[in-house]
């Protein structure tokens, strides 16, 4: 009977107009994918060496369209076809007849579950197969590599097939189990819980394994086994089905089919069967007349008749909380409010900030995390339970006597709408008790339960949107699964597909909320309230709009059919429901109107596309600019008025500009901030000389002027400008933070400079060939000297005098570089000026806020942080950290050049500090608010290793600056991390290191798997993060292990004294690297080509280790092997001969003291052949040892380089050109 079974499971599935209508959905979604990725549409070009059709990235379009939220579409898909394959013959009442047929339990079980998991994995199908039929537009482009039908077909059957196996067994037993969908749901979301905290638990470093076994659908587990492919590996491998994916495959596979089994075993082919429940009814359920009263009949009958408005308004209110109470009290919610409790219990432990630092529990901070998580919770209630308020009528079989009641049809609906406001407003609040008990639990107790209010009004008219819309769906579609899945399409898919065709209107894009600023203790949610009230207006109009729509519709008698019901409709349907249908249609329209004039007509709205156009037009037009040599400024005077509560602000300022060419110049090119929003008012842009314009384009911010007398070389002539800054009305999605109520700031980069700007030209390789362009290297070559003729930070300054006077309001203090002159208050406004005692670089910022200050000094540096009131938690740490970093600083480079350092807290609008002279803006997110534990040794100091890498600043970019070419940002930032690391491990201790180095490893290695042009040399790096932060840490501690620390240090401080406040050309990374080889001895000259001039990694491991005890001391046998590669550009490596000196050591058990293990011996030992045996004497009992304990070198397994002596290592697979070496060297040390 199983085939029979399986025939007619697959035929009647495929009849089914909702399989076609799945299926035409991922078919279509798969194409849009495919030709958006492939360049089909009109949208921006990046550049990238990926190719689109290559298995890792099939695999990651498939899991990234059945994880994370899909799996709620998904769920509803799965759960309407497998749920349903047994529990339809229940719901139809067809089991009875069914069962007294001659078929097997087997036949009927495993028939009806094959059958309906085959017409699952056809309708998912349809995904794989749009997008390859999407992607054959990108043929004969290098988006595409060659066809292979196994890119395909293997990750979809490792993960579709997988995943369908895995969700769809599952849906099938509980609900033939339960008799319920409901629990089904429930285990849907269970589900897409475990991968979002799979997603929180990845967040730290030591917890990726169990991040990636706890996910069902294999995201993490594919993302942590490819973390570190290279482009070149990830277009040439095909996905392996080992390590953790393998394990994460099976374990869940497992569950599925245990699950599956069970159900098999208790179900029972019969009738009568009774459905499994954890809700039992009580004793004598039933037993009780059904309604009891002490009226009699004639009572109970005398209805008193009322009709009037505030009758109707009382029903509607008790209605609605009726409705509240049939939600509230089913067992659906009940569970969604403990899984909601359950994980904002756990997410709150995973509020990090850097390094996997913990944020401490800030109202704001705890409010932001429990709306995230109530979103996600949010749409499930409002969507399940629409569709259950709609259909229970129905479903009970009492929606005739419903309908004949004399409950207007508008009472019936809006009760429900108000039932489900209530129940949001409900969840709110157990967020906010939830959040409050949190953050008593850890011991915070500065509650501000306003902030809670706050957040909890300000998303209301989100749900207020979310809930009309469904129930919009459902009282318009007759089937309530396909209702769920209309609700989630314009939620889940429509966001997909807005962002690959890069469609970003706010009108259009389903229930948005127009540009937003993340909340911030310094300024609230900012200038974007108003926009975002305007624009849910508009969306709850239209809601409204479409509710009273539904009223024309709404399904009340036996009539079933939308043209019956809308007949049937006309009769109730009132002139004051029309009137009342157009006026919200004119709101809807109106409020449309107003956003459309503030998002188009005051503030043009751009399109990438077009932005990209505009570049182009730049550069064609105004390239040849390039070539006329300019004057440089050598002083900036301004005075600049902030207006915090109006967000504007207007600049009158001079500069002092010389010509510092051999030749006179006849034509200066302006250059200012560009008006495309149109809310910039040039008044003055001249030079104090006769000159002629030219032409001037505000579009783009460019004047040419030509001068009268040509400006003689070692001349000046001064510059005047004067210009302001007025917002009007809101944009569509971008929001201007630089002056803000409280919290502004902006730097030079919104004055006014010189020259052609090169910065502007349209950088993507890909999108300038697409216009007709040439190639544009990222950087100029390192010995390019014409670019190494401005510094990589300004092209039209090198080293100026500068003083300003600002103004703010009179609750605010306005800070700028240089030393306070003077400060006065006049007319309800504070005036500062600042002035500098010495040339700085032509990069400077303002701020201004309200702000506490806390004062401290160094020698004769004065020390002042100002901050936000509340945000105390970590000054002190920042203090000390401003003060070591002066100490370690000035005793090993040399003098710090000023007399004071000032830290500016900011609003969290940017994660990030900056140093400027003797200036550190600081945003309130990365220290102020991050929690440390002195206490433990492995976690770090985020506020005191960022403060130190910004005092280190001062001297590498401030008194130190390369020139525009490859390299530059070396000396800059990687030799910043190298001081604040020093400044750290003289403060914490050498173990405290390791984990720090951890992170850093594995983001320059995660870093150069997204790589879009090419991987470079440290010595040549192009402006890559990952490359002169992260891999430069790791660099830089490793070359101080080789060097020695006094060593290095003279070597940088030597360096500097020949390059600081250096005139043009400027330096670069060659003069530093040619002065370190002087430096190093020829047994280490290795060490600078593989650290500075190549890209070289290894593989090192432990292959074998045992110890036993003689006497008093334990002799340790210990083998280790290590492979070295070099790697080009694109990440294609080949092994070369390993002949390094790299670190062997061995170490006792981990303690509180020695979180990595006592280090009983450690000794840089020359790995001469591939594998070698050594001995050594140890005075302890050893628990580890291993081969470069501490990752100084760059190894994609850094994890196998120590190994515990209680267990045998793994046998380590070496890349596929390695060839093996003989181990047979033993080399014994230490007796």
């Amino acid at each position: 009977m199983f085939k029979e079974l399986f025939s007619f499971e697959l035929k009647s599935g495929f009849k089914k107009w909702s399989t076609q209508i799945y299926f035409f959905v991922f078919l279509a979604l798969g194409v849009l994918i495919g030709l958006a990725t492939t360049g089909a549409f009109d949208t921006s070009t990046t550049d990238s060496v990926l190719t689109k059709n290559s298995s890792l990235a099939i695999a990651r379009i498939i899991v990234g369209m059945s994880g994370n939220i899909m799996v709620l579409l998904n769920g509803v898909m799965l759960i309407s076809i497998m749920s349903t394959a047994i529990q339809k013959d229940y719901a139809y009442n067809f089991h009875g007849l069914l069962y007294t047929t001659p078929i097997t339990k087997t036949g009927y079980f495993f028939g009806r579950f094959f059958g309906n998991f085959l017409i699952s994995i056809y309708i998912f199908s349809g995904l794989l197969l749009g997008y390859f039929l999407g992607t054959l537009y990108g043929l004969g482009t290098p988006l595409l590599g060659s066809i292979s039908l196994v890119n395909y077909l293997w990750p979809f059957l490792i993960f579709t097939v997988a995943n369908t196996f895995i969700l769809g067994s599952i849906f099938f037993a509980l609900t033939t189990f339960t008799r319920s969908t409901l629990a089904s749901y429930l285990f849907c979301i269970i589900l897409l819980l475990l991968s979002v905290l799979s997603d929180s638990i990845l967040s730290d470093i030591e917890n990726k394994d169990l991040a990636s076994l706890i996910d069902p659908f294999g995201n993490y587990a594919l993302r942590q086994l490819t973390q570190y492919w290279t482009p070149f590996e990830q277009n040439d491998k095909l996905v392996p089905l080992s390590g953790i994916l393998l394990y994460n495959r099976l374990l869940w596979i497992s569950i599925a089919m245990l699950m599956v089994g069970i159900t098999y075993y208790k179900f029972e082919f019969n009738q009568f069967l009774q459905p499994f429940s954890l809700f039992k009814k009580k004793k004598g359920y039933g037993d009780e007349p059904l309604y009891q009263s002490d009226k009699t009949l004639e009572e109970v009958l005398a209805v008193r008749k009322d009709f009037s408005y505030k009758a109707k308004l009382q029903e509607l209110f008790y209605l609605s909380f009726f409705e509240l109470k049939r939600i509230v009290y089913t067992p659906f919610f009940g569970i969604i409010a403990f899984i909601f409790s359950v994980m904002l219990v756990v997410i709150s432990n995973y509020m990090k900030s850097m390094y996997d630092a913990e944020s401490i529990p800030v109202t704001f901070l705890m409010a932001e995390l429990a709306e995230e998580g109530l979103q996600f919770f949010m749409l499930l209630l409002i969507v399940f339970f629409a569709g259950n308020l709609v259909y229970r009528e129905r479903e009970n079989k009492i929606d005739e006597l419903i309908g004949v009641s004399t409950v207007s049809n508008f009472n019936l609906i809006f009760s429900k709408f108000l039932g489900l406001v209530w129940m949001v407003i409900i969840m709110q609040l157990l967020s906010n008790v939830l959040c409050v008990g949190i953050q008593l639990y850890k011991g915070f107790y500065q509650i501000d339960p306003l902030v809670y209010l706050k957040f909890d009004l300000y998303h209301l008219p989100y749900y207020i949107v979310l809930i009309g819309f469904s129930l919009f769906i459902q009282l318009i579609v007759n089937n309530k699964y396909f209702g769920f899945f209309l609700i989630l399409f314009p939620i889940i898919f429509l966001p997909i597909i807005y962002n690959y065709l890069e469609w970003d209107g706010i009108l259009y894009k389903f229930n948005s909320s127009g540009p937003q600023l993340p909340y911030s203790d310094l300024n609230g949610f900012g200038q974007t309230l108003w926009s975002y009230l305007t624009v849910k207006s508009y969306w709850i109009l239209m809601m409204l709009f479409l509710l009273f729509v539904a009223l024309m519709v709404f399904p009340r008698g036996k009539e079933k059919s939308f043209s019956k019901k809308y007949l049937l409709s006309k009769s109730s349907f009132k002139v004051k429901h029309k009137v009342l249908l157009v006026v919200l249609l004119l709101a809807t329209i109106g409020t449309g109107g107003f956003i459309y004039y503030n998002t188009q007509v005051l503030n043009k709205f751009y399109t990438q596309v077009e932005m990209e156009k505009m570049r182009v037009d730049y550069e064609k037009k105004y390239k040849y600019l390039e070539k006329l040599e300019q004057p440089r400024i050598v002083s900036s005077d301004l005075k600049i008025n902030l207006y915090p509560k109006k967000l504007s602000w207007d600049v009158a300022g001079t500069y002092w500009i010389k010509n510092k060419h051999q030749k006179p110049i006849d034509s200066i090119v302006l250059k200012y901030p560009n008006n495309l929003s149109g809310n910039y008012s040039f008044t003055k842009m001249q030079l104090a000389t006769a000159e002629k314009t030219l032409w001037n384009d505000e579009k783009v911010g460019l004047k040419l002027v030509k001068l009268s007398q040509p400006l003689q070389p070692g001349d000046s002539v001064r510059m005047d400008f004067q210009y302001t800054y007025q917002p009007r009305g809101f944009e569509n999605s971008d929001v201007e933070t630089d002056v803000v109520a409280n919290g502004s700031f902006f730097n030079s980069g919104n004055l006014p400079g010189l020259g052609y700007s090169e910065e502007a030209e349209l950088s993507e390789n890909t999108a300038r060939k697409k216009y007709g362009l040439k190639p544009k290297p990222r950087m100029a070559n390192v010995n390019d000297q014409k670019a190494r003729m401005n510094n990589y930070i300004s092209n039209d300054a090198d080293w100026i005098r500068f003083q300003t006077q600002i103004s703010t309001d009179s609750d605010q203090t306005a800070i700028a570089p240089g030393y306070l002159q003077k400060e006065w208050t006049t007319k309800g406004r504070r005036y500062f000026t600042y002035k500098m005692d010495a040339p700085i670089l032509n990069f400077y910022a303002f701020l201004s806020a309200d702000y506490q200050v806390k004062k401290s000094k160094w020698n004769n540096v004065n020390i002042e942080i100002y901050y936000q009131k509340g945000h105390e938690y970590n000054l002190d740490r920042m203090i000390a950290s401003i003060q070591k970093s002066l100490d370690y600083f000035t005793k090993n480079f040399g003098p710090y050049q000023h007399r004071q350092v000032r830290i500016i807290e900011f609003p969290r609008y940017a994660s990030f500090a900056q140093s400027f002279p003797n200036t550190i803006p600081y945003s309130e997110e990365i220290g102020f608010l991050t929690k440390v534990d002195p206490n433990n040794p492995s976690k770090i100091d985020v506020p005191f290793y960022v403060t130190s890498h910004e005092v280190a600043h001062q001297w590498w970019a401030h008194q130190v600056i390369g020139g525009n070419v490859q390299g530059s940002v070396m000396m800059a930032e990687t030799f910043s991390q190298y001081s604040a690391l020093m400044v750290m491990e003289h403060q914490y201790g050498r173990p405290a290191m390791k984990k720090f180095l951890a992170y850093e490893m594995d983001k320059y290695l995660r870093g150069r798997t997204n790589e879009a042009k090419a991987e470079m040399p440290l010595m040549l790096v192009e402006n890559q993060n990952y490359i002169h932060y992260n891999k430069g840490s790791v660099v830089m501690y490793a070359l101080k292990d080789y060097l020695g620390e006094a060593k290095l240090n003279s070597v940088m401080k030597k360096y500097l004294n020949q390059t600081k406040y250096q005139e043009p050309p400027y330096t670069n990374s060659v003069e530093f690297v040619n002065l370190l080889k002087k430096e190093t001895p020829d047994s280490l000259q290795y060490v600078i080509k593989d650290m500075f001039e190549t890209i070289t990694l290894y593989e090192n491991y432990v292959k074998d280790l045992s110890y036993k005890k003689t006497g008093s001391r334990y002799e340790v046998k210990l083998t280790v092997g290590s492979a070295k590669y070099r790697s080009d550009a694109q990440g294609k490596s080949k092994r070369v001969p390993v002949a390094d000196y790299i670190d062997v050591g061995v170490f006792g058990p981990k303690s509180a003291k020695y979180p990595e293990g006592k280090e009983l011996v450690l000794q840089k030992i020359k790995m001469d052949k591939p594998e070698k045996t050594f001995t050594f004497w140890v005075n302890e009992e050893p628990q580890q040892a291993g081969i470069d304990p501490y990752a100084k070198l760059i190894d994609r397994n850094s994890k196998n380089n120590t190994h515990d002596f209680r267990s045998k290592p793994e046998k380590v697979d070496l890349a596929a050109d390695s060839k093996s070496g003989k181990t047979g060297v033993t080399v014994t040390v230490g007796d």
